[in-house]
């Protein structure tokens, strides 16, 4: 008997998928600011998806489940998280959920929350983290592909190795059903209703700003 693969499973075929294609290819990395290191990589992964027959889009919207909180930060109030936030990309395939993609050089990041939710409504979820040791857990439905990087000083410059196919793969666990995912629909049903009801209200006044 056949069974389709859950959330986390499909995370982890593609996770092995984009390395096989990395490592197929080449690719590799000389002597790159963090920045240009994040656009090559970045590069790549497009390359990857255009080669599996797919598309996408590159700082797709995307909304966290729970809705941000006012949060007193002494002379400023803000938002957290922020009410918007983009994902470094959206695959868009025809026979499947849309996956997103988060590209980063370090675990204080928003991705990993980003990508929880993603996983949540039952998209698959890939983390493509370069440079540096690997600290956060990771949230269930998220597969996480480690680029190793090298860097050097004055001025400070990455380099990657060409990639062999033998790469950390890590998983995050497989998404609870029915419960987790139930909640998780609710949830982000609930908070889609209320930016709607808000909307048709007159907006209040936002966060403030203490001026010296």
């Amino acid at each position: 008997m056949t069974h389709e693969p859950t959330e986390a499973g499909e995370s982890e075929i593609l996770a092995v998928s984009l390395r096989t294609y990395l490592s197929e290819t080449g690719f590799s990395l000389t002597g790159l600011t963090g920045k240009e290191a994040t656009q090559s990589i970045t590069r790549a992964v497009v390359q990857w998806v255009g080669a599996s027959g797919w598309r996408c889009r590159a700082e797709a919207q995307m909304r966290y489940i729970d809705p941000p909180r006012l949060t007193n930060g002494g002379c400023i109030a803000y938002w957290s998280p922020s009410w918007s936030a983009y994902l470094d990309l959206r695959v868009i395939r025809k026979d499947g959920p849309p996956v997103a993609v988060e590209i980063d050089r370090a675990d204080e990041s928003t991705a990993v929350d980003k990508l929880r939710d993603e996983a949540l409504r039952g998209r698959p979820a890939l983390w493509i983290r370069w440079h540096g040791a690997l600290r956060a857990e990771l949230p269930a439905g998220v597969a996480r592909l480690h680029l190793p990087t090298r860097s050097s000083r004055a001025p400070l410059r990455y380099s990657l190795a060409p990639v062999t196919g033998t790469e950390a793969i890590t998983l995050g666990p497989a998404v609870t059903p029915p419960e987790a995912r139930a909640d998780a629909l609710r949830r982000d049903q609930q908070r889609i209703a209320d930016e709607e009801r808000a909307a048709a209200r007159p907006r209040e006044p936002g966060p403030t700003r203490c001026h010296w």
